[in-house]
């Protein structure tokens, strides 16, 4: 059979035959003013004829993000922190007090992490000396930054650790798309056909006497990207399945809670360091406290002397200012003191609850820190639970999600006791890495909600469980903006034993 093709493929055709083998940039310029989608199509018919051959290369293209850009213009964190620094004396213990050009206060314990990081400084007895070679040190990754700004080809090797700063360099994949002829043939070339039906065509009647081309359904459109939950969604769902599972209660509360129920309904000091501004977000606001005023002279009282608890207390006098500091939540544990607030006479006896829920943390960033992330908590209240109880669901519960190499170790939380730490280990950084923070409750945080059973609660990161499920090195591949495209549209997260 004779091959017919339409002008367009005829002249697509004619200028790879020509060429012998061309890009898709400059085949679309050879044939302007042609129509780039009419081109495309042709390609397509050509290829089905067997005429032609694509070939499709992949490379990476790079950018400078806000950040890159600003730090070509002023210079990186590290460089004005060691520019700041050069000529002086300044302790670890000043840093707070200082204030650098150019530098958020905020972000001066960022910059001081990198530059120790990146070996510009040293700190000996406190005190804080630049690298005399520190610009020098700079000037490489500055460099590459000018390059990708006057859009010169660079390495992924050379950018690494650029790439993992916030904002910094945007990467972009670059398909480039070339042709080669396969066969030279001849063919007839025939008038083109209408390829849409529009509807002015059938209002007006034409389409009675228009030739359409024809289209072949048997043919399979290229598969589209579909969206998918997000890997970190997918575990969450895991975990939630897995408690409803073994009987467990979901609560909720908000991430603003008042510092009564993030810390002091925990018997935790209005002095204890958790609460300093380094490791808490506080809002300028104020909340208010329960109304119920039996609850607050009683946990009042533990804090003082211990109550009627048995312990000495913290031998302060408690405030109830302090009390009504608004905090973005340090842990879920503040919805299982409202929980324990709210539960009925039956309840304080036995029961079984859960939450998960984003948390907040001041804290500096790194493969398995976020100042932003999730926590699974429960606990179960019971008679003559102990240790052995707690550890034993601790083991079941990593099981049944397929983690096998589990270790222990004690310590110290000041609302529980005993206290353990639950390890995981990571196969590709060949280290353990803490998952789970457990315990039993202390008579002093139980007391004022009248539970007289024991209770045993737990809470772990859900990223770093992720980490370990998915065989990641850094939280950052999971949770927030630098995780890989193609591992999203690919993970696989295995099974768990039922």
């Amino acid at each position: 059979m004779e091959l017919k093709l339409n002008k367009i493929d005829a002249a697509v055709y004619e200028i790879i035959k020509e060429k012998k083998n061309i890009n898709l940039d400059d085949l679309i310029i050879s044939l302007n003013p042609l129509n780039e989608d009419s081109i495309r199509r042709s390609l397509e018919v050509l290829k089905r004829e067997g005429l032609i051959d694509e070939n499709i290369k992949v490379t990476k293209k790079y950018s400078l993000d806000k950040n890159g850009l600003l730090a070509l213009k002023d210079g990186f964190i590290e460089e004005l922190f060691c520019n700041y620094l050069a000529d002086k004396k300044i302790s670890i213990s000043d840093l707070s007090k200082i204030e650098i050009p150019k530098i958020d206060k905020s972000e001066i314990s960022l910059a001081l992490g990198i530059s120790k990081k990146k070996n510009l400084i040293s700190i000996v007895d406190g005190i804080i000396f630049v690298d005399q070679d520190y610009l020098s040190k700079i000037a490489i990754e500055k460099n590459i930054l000018e390059k990708i700004n006057s859009n010169q080809s660079v390495l992924k090797e050379e950018i690494i650790d650029l790439l993992k700063r916030k904002d910094f360099i945007i990467e972009e994949e670059v398909l480039f798309k070339s042709y080669k002829l396969l066969e030279i043939v001849y063919y007839e070339t025939i008038q083109d056909k209408e390829l849409y039906l529009t509807p002015d065509q059938l209002k007006s009647g034409d389409y009675k006497n228009l030739d359409y081309k024809e289209f072949d359904v048997e043919v399979l459109p290229k598969p589209k990207e579909i969206g998918r939950i997000h890997p970190l969604r997918v575990v969450m769902n895991q975990i939630r399945d897995l408690y409803l599972e073994m009987g467990f209660k979901e609560m909720n509360g908000s991430y603003v809670q008042t510092s009564f129920w993030n810390m002091d309904a925990m018997f935790i000091s209005q002095d204890h360091p958790a609460r300093d501004s380094q490791d808490t977000f506080y809002l300028k606001e104020s909340g208010s406290l329960p109304f119920d005023e039996k609850l607050l002279e009683t946990i009042s009282e533990i804090h003082k002397n211990g109550g009627d608890t048995g312990s000495i207390g913290y031998q302060y006098d408690w405030s109830e200012k302090l009390a009504r500091s608004l905090v973005l939540r340090t842990h879920t544990t503040a919805v299982t003191f409202k929980t324990f607030h709210n539960l009925s006479l039956e309840e304080k006896e036995t029961s079984k609850y859960f939450s998960i829920g984003k948390v907040f943390r001041n804290e500096t960033i790194d493969s398995t820190h976020l100042p932003e992330f999730h926590q699974a908590e429960g606990f179960v209240i019971g008679k003559d639970l102990g240790l052995a109880d707690l550890l034993g669901f601790i083991k079941e519960f990593f099981n049944k999600l397929g983690i096998k190499e589990i270790k222990f170790k004690p310590t110290y939380n000041p609302y529980t006791e005993p206290s353990v730490e639950a390890y995981c280990y990571l196969k590709k950084e060949k280290k353990w890495v803490e998952i789970i923070n457990a315990g039993i409750f202390r008579p002093e945080t139980v007391f004022p909600f009248q539970i007289n059973n024991t209770v045993i609660a737990w809470g772990l990161g859900v990223e770093r469980l992720a980490m370990l499920l998915y065989g990641c090195d850094s939280l950052k591949e999971i949770h927030g903006d630098e995780p890989n495209l193609d591992w999203l549209r690919t993970y696989v997260l295995p099974r768990r034993e039922l």
